[in-house]
C-alpha cells in the first residue's frame, strides 16, 4: 500500500515535508497540497506531481487523500485537525497542537470519541538518536535518582515578527515535552526569569534571553535558557544530573577539523539541519503506521495538551514572573501506556 498524503500548509515546514516525502519516505507520496498563498499551492503542485487545493477541508475530504500532514499556522491547527477527525483520516500535526489549552481540549474531546488514535504530533526531538540514548540512561539507573536538569534552546537569529509569547509558545514548547518524555512525569510548575541584560542582537520588544524553571512531579528543577539570537548557531542542549552520575548530549557533529587555527566542528544553523535525521524518522513512523492499519503511537494529542497547559502557566509567569502551578487533569485511557 502506498499512502496518498495531502500537506497543508507549505511554508518552511510544509516544504522541507514535501521534500522528505519525495527524496527519503517509503511507502507514500504526496498527492494534495493545500495553503492560502494560490501562487504557492501552483507552484509546489507542479513542482511535486501533486494536485492544487485552495481550501483545506476539500483537500481533507479528497478521494485523493489517505492521510493529512498539517504545517499551516497554530491558529488553523483546530479546525483542520477536527476536519480530519470527523473525515476518519489519521493526521500528522507539526507543533504546536494548539496556541492553547482550551482549544487543544477539544482535540482531546474528538479524538476520545473516534475511540482510536488519529493524531501523531510532531514533536520530533524524541525521535532523535541523542534524546534516545539519554532516555536509555536516565531509565537503566546509570545516574541514579535524577535531581536537576540543565537546557539551552539557541537559535542564531529570529525575525522582527517573533514575539515574546513565541518564546515560550514556539520555542519552549520542545523542552517541555522532552522533559516530560526523558522524566517519565509531568511539569507542576514554572516561572519565566528575565536576566537583567539582553543581547543588543535582539529586536527592541524582545527580551532575549530568557531563563525558565520547571519543577516536575518528584521534585526535579530544570533550568531552560531560551537565547533566540545567539549568533553562532543553531545549539540544543540537555544534561540530566543524576545522585551518581551526569549525562547529556554531545553537539551531534558528524565531522570535526584539526587545523593550524586549532580544533573545531561544524554547528548546525537551524531545527531543519540539527534534527535532519530525527524529521525523517517521525514522518517514516507516522507513514508506517498508517500502513499497517494501526492506531497513531508516539507524541500524542494528550501531549500537545498538556504542553499546552504548560506553555498557558509560562505566559501568565512571563507577565508576572511568579511561579505558576500547572494542573494537569488525568488523562484519558485512550493516551495510556
Amino acid at each position: 500500500m502506498t499512502v496518498n498524503i495531502g500537506v497543508i500548509g507549505l511554508g518552511m515546514m510544509g516544504r522541507d515535508h514535501l521534500r522528505r516525502f519525495s527524496e527519503v519516505i517509503s511507502g507514500a507520496k504526496v498527492t494534495a497540497v493545500c495553503d492560502i498563498q494560490r501562487e504557492t499551492v501552483d507552484e509546489m503542485a507542479k513542482t511535486f506531481a501533486a494536485t492544487p487545493f485552495y481550501d483545506a477541508d476539500a483537500l481533507i475530504n479528497s478521494a485523493l487523500v489517505d492521510a493529512v500532514v498539517i504545517c499551516s499556522i497554530g491558529p488553523a491547527h483546530k479546525e483542520q485537525i477536527l476536519a480530519a477527525f470527523k473525515a476518519g483520516k489519521p493526521v500528522f500535526c507539526e507543533k504546536p497542537l494548539t496556541p492553547g489549552a482550551d482549544e487543544a481540549r477539544q482535540i482531546i474531546d474528538a479524538e476520545v470519541k473516534t475511540g482510536k488514535r488519529l493524531l501523531q504530533l510532531g514533536f520530533m526531538r524524541r525521535f532523535d538518536a541523542g534524546y534516545q540514548k539519554l532516555k536509555q540512561t536516565i531509565e537503566a539507573g546509570e545516574l541514579g535518582d535524577i535531581l536537576l536538569m540543565h537546557c539551552a534552546h539557541r537559535n542564531p537569529a529570529v525575525p522582527e515578527s517573533y514575539t515574546l509569547e513565541m518564546a515560550i509558545n514556539d520555542s519552549a514548547t520542545h523542552e517541555i515535552d522532552i522533559i516530560r518524555y526523558l522524566l517519565n512525569e509531568d511539569i507542576v510548575a514554572v516561572r519565566v526569569d528575565r536576566p537583567g541584560k539582553k543581547t543588543s542582537r535582539a529586536c527592541p520588544h524582545l527580551q532575549d534571553p530568557l531563563i525558565v524553571i520547571f519543577e516536575t512531579e518528584s521534585g526535579v528543577r530544570i533550568d531552560d535558557e531560551l537565547f533566540v539570537n545567539c549568533g553562532y548557531g543553531y545549539d540544543i542542549r540537555c544534561e540530566a544530573v543524576g545522585e551518581h552520575a551526569i549525562a547529556g548530549l554531545t553537539g551531534q557533529a558528524l565531522t570535526y577539523a584539526r587545523a593550524p587555527y586549532g580544533y573545531g566542528q561544524n554547528i548546525a544553523h537551524s531545527c531543519m539541519e540539527r534534527f535532519a535525521a530525527a524529521y525523517d524518522s517521525e514522518v517514516q513512523h507516522f507513514v508506517n503506521r498508517v500502513r499497517e492499519g494501526k492506531a497513531l503511537s508516539g507524541p500524542s494529542s494528550w501531549d500537545g495538551y498538556v504542553v499546552a497547559l504548560v506553555c498557558d502557566a509560562g505566559l501568565a509567569s512571563l507577565k508576572d514572573g511568579e511561579k505558576q502551578r500547572v494542573i494537569v487533569p488525568q488523562r484519558p485511557a485512550l493516551y495510556q501506556g
